[in-house]
């Protein structure tokens, strides 16, 4: 399996931003997007190039400006310097006497079809309003641009639905949360406490009052997919001592071989102490309370563990605005649609694994939970490793 195995992407969907400046006879615009993403434009001939040239080119070709009577001209186009893990790229058009009418951005559509590109038109230094640029809707009216069209709940409902489906990690989470959970109504009560905690950190980080480190954030998603899967093992074991010490042991270890490699800060590794300890304790709290056969308190780290963990899986959703800086009140409406949208597709999920348990609880192997508990425990521990040495 580890011969055959390719890299698995969640919440890293593929997405760039950009501003156009409109002015009476041309447009500016400023295009922005994750190195990640430069790296599928790469095959055999441009090998050596930088990716800052390689997007460069691909963008001036992929990139063009209309008045109402002909193709405006690109009269430059310059590199920016962007933050870390980012190229920016400045783009100028003079539509020659004419105003810009009609914007058609194709950028990495051809090599990746379910790339999105956000974008927002400014004028006079003025937002107008702000876009969702598709593989299917490539193209935008300037002249007819107005915050009717813009970002609408809908499109962001449907983007929401399609992230919580792409998103891999996320739904092996919630596979493992169904496992931990046992009966419907603890499912209910999980669910809803993840629910919770993600659309807080959500709302928090888009809205710019909290920011977040993306590779934290995607790292220690990956250890609370192999959290639930190992909390699933040790209830009413006697092993939990062990697994509590060794799950500390193999986040500090991570932490600290990040540290020495270079891949992350020493702040960073802080990080690593915590969540190692929180793991144990939780491990371990778990395990007690499973053995005093305490229900109330049972249920009551159900929850707040799950907000706790919704909390991580908030700022994964988010992590794409949070870096790109695409924040602020503005978005509260399609956030709002895309929130939803991934609410829908988690429940959509949840009944669909629910519904699948119940018409096969008689025929399916007893250890089937087993194997998918363990399963989910090693896909969640080689993304929390190559998620932070990478």
């Amino acid at each position: 399996m580890v011969a055959v195995a390719s890299a698995a992407l969640a919440h890293t969907r593929s997405e760039s931003f950009s501003h156009w400046h409109i002015s009476e006879t041309g447009i500016t615009g400023t295009v922005t997007i994750p190195v990640r993403e430069v790296m599928v434009l790469y095959d055999g001939d441009n090998a050596s190039t930088p990716p800052q040239m390689l997007f460069k080119t691909h963008l001036e070709e992929s990139t063009q400006i209309f008045s109402s009577s002909q193709a405006c001209t690109r009269t430059s186009s310059t590199s920016l310097q962007a933050a870390s893990g980012f190229v920016s790229i400045e783009l100028q058009y003079d539509c020659q006497n004419e105003s810009p009418d009609r914007l058609q951005y194709r950028a990495l559509f051809a090599v990746a079809p379910a790339h999105v590109h956000y974008t927002k038109l400014h004028r006079d230094g003025l937002l107008l309003s702000e876009a969702l640029i598709t593989d299917s809707a490539d193209s935008l009216q300037i002249s007819d641009f107005n915050s009717d069209q813009s970002w609408s709940f809908s499109a962001f409902l449907k983007i929401g639905l399609e992230h919580i489906a792409g998103g891999i990690d996320h739904i092996a989470f919630l596979l493992g949360l169904l496992l931990i959970a046992g009966s419907i109504r603890r499912s209910i009560v999980a669910v809803t406490g993840f629910t919770i905690g993600h659309s807080i950190s959500l709302a928090a980080a888009v809205l710019g009052y909290i920011r977040a480190e993306g590779q934290l954030v995607e790292a220690f998603i990956g250890l609370t997919v192999a959290l639930v899967a190992i909390e699933y093992f040790v209830r009413k074991r006697r092993v939990s001592q062990l697994a509590a010490i060794a799950t500390l042991f193999v986040a500090w270890t991570v932490g600290a071989v990040a540290l020495m490699l270079g891949s992350i800060e020493l702040f960073s590794a802080i990080a690593y102490v915590g969540i190692g300890i929180f793991a144990a304790c939780y491990l371990l709290l778990s395990t007690a309370l499973s053995r005093a056969n305490d229900q109330r308190g049972a249920m009551f780290l159900l929850v707040t563990t799950t907000v706790c963990f919704g909390l991580i899986h908030g700022f994964g959703f988010a992590g794409f605005l949070m870096e790109t800086g695409l924040l602020g009140t503005s978005l509260f409406v399609p956030l709002l649609g895309f929130n939803l949208g991934v609410e829908l597709g988690q429940l959509i999920i949840v009944a669909a694994v629910l519904l699948a348990a119940r018409l096969l609880h008689r025929h399916a192997p007893r250890l089937l939970p087993q194997y998918a508990a363990a399963g989910l425990c090693a896909i969640g521990v080689f993304w929390f490793v190559e998620r932070t040495i990478a």
